[in-house]
């Protein structure tokens, strides 16, 4: 599994940030907050998610299989408390990547919601990239067999080890059960954009806001939209403002 660090100058870091990209992109779209980061001294990994990236082929089970990425995360802390000297780990993700950075802390999928889904209701939107998702679905299921597959989704992936989230135009919160996002005691920062296009803001980062305790959730703009959080040129005034905002958060949070 291939991951992007970013060492501090320093010999001696704060602690350990790992990052979560988007469906279908990279870690280095992250590079932004990465260096950002790093410059504050945390040491940082940036995962790409197997299958579910856009530098190797990506994978049908990549996209549609999007609880297997929270392993990912707990692989990455693995290694890297295995060969440098880090202590505690905090996670930041974007797009998908923020409901990875929440499964990690506790997020899990409501099973009755995913039955639903499995059936045909819209309980997820339809991506534009993928029209056919439900039919693309079901062959996967079928494939695997609906009893292997509901038995990893549903499946608790938290990681102790992550002391604290950051959840950037966040993804997949319809599907998410209630009682697992009220039951994170890690402190989470949410941010998104009003004009969201790729991921509604009620149901999405309000949702979250509202259901995980003490979450700290704003909008950055009620014109902001879904891939300002990425690496598009006419982001970086709004990054540079979630910046202003995550830096600290991290800071206080993770010890020397």
């Amino acid at each position: 599994m291939r991951t992007l660090l970013w060492r501090p100058k320093q010999d001696r870091w704060r602690s350990l940030v790992v990052l979560s990209h988007g469906s279908g992109g990279a870690a280095a779209n992250l590079g932004w907050l990465a260096e950002a980061l790093c410059d504050e001294g945390f040491l940082v990994a940036a995962v790409d998610h197997h299958g579910n990236s856009s530098d190797e082929e990506l994978l049908p089970e990549g996209a549609a299989f999007w609880w297997e990425r929270p392993a990912d995360l707990t692989v990455v802390v693995d290694h890297v408390q295995m060969t440098e000297k880090v202590g505690s780990a905090a996670v930041a993700g974007y797009s998908l990547g923020g409901y990875t950075a929440a499964a990690v802390l506790g997020a899990r999928v409501d099973a009755a919601k995913l039955r639903r889904l499995y059936d045909g209701e819209p309980v997820l939107p339809i991506p534009p990239d993928r029209p056919d998702i439900v039919t693309e679905n079901a062959e996967l299921v079928a494939r695997y067999g609906r009893a292997a597959v509901d038995a990893r989704a549903v499946g608790d992936y938290r990681d102790r080890r992550f002391v604290a989230g950051v959840l950037l135009a966040q993804a997949i919160c319809p599907i998410l059960s209630d009682a697992s996002l009220s039951a994170i005691d890690r402190p989470v920062l949410v941010r998104w954009g009003g004009a969201d296009e790729v991921e509604a803001p009620e149901v999405n980062g309000q949702r979250y806001t509202r259901l995980i305790p003490g979450a700290d959730g704003r909008s950055m703009g009620q014109h902001v939209g879904h891939f300002e959080f990425g690496d598009i040129p006419d982001g970086a005034a709004v990054r540079s403002e979630v910046l202003a905002d995550v830096l600290p958060f991290f800071r206080a949070l993770l010890a020397d």
